[in-house]
């Protein structure tokens, strides 16, 4: 199995993020699947070819700000909704916006409910396609 290494387009977006917030928490930040996600399909886990597909940045992007990270999820959430296909889908504080609802909101049922973390999957035309997402 080939080293894990991240989807240029999550590289990009989380390098966005942090330009933007260089003060966030990122205790619940990550890219690589732990345990947990070994032992179910996630795209934090490596493909064949090693690439990985998934980022968490912390909820707490501003100190005393609980709206903001639902705001960044609304944006990221956007970008795709306008056409961006590196992003697969996002969940954040119990729900998930996909291409499957034309990336309406919906509740998301999964036991994780990504309220400490957002959770943006890419697809693989972002394995190697680091353009500016413009967060």
């Amino acid at each position: 199995m080939p080293k894990p290494r991240l989807s240029k387009a999550a590289e990009q977006l989380r390098s966005e993020i942090n330009a933007k917030y260089p003060k966030r928490d990122k205790r619940s930040d990550g890219w690589i699947g732990d345990t947990a996600h070994n032992a179910r399909k996630s795209d934090h886990n490596p493909d064949k070819q090693g690439w990985v597909r998934a980022i968490d940045i912390d909820s707490d992007l501003i100190k005393g700000s609980s709206k903001e990270s639902w705001l960044l999820a609304e944006q990221i959430k956007t970008i795709a909704y306008k056409g961006d296909k590196r992003i697969s889908y996002v969940i954040h504080q119990h729900r998930i916006a996909s291409p499957l609802k034309n990336w309406a909101w919906r509740v998301y049922k999964g036991s994780n409910p990504h309220v400490s973390h957002i959770h943006i999957s890419f697809t693989k035309s972002g394995d190697l396609n680091g353009k500016v997402f413009g967060i």
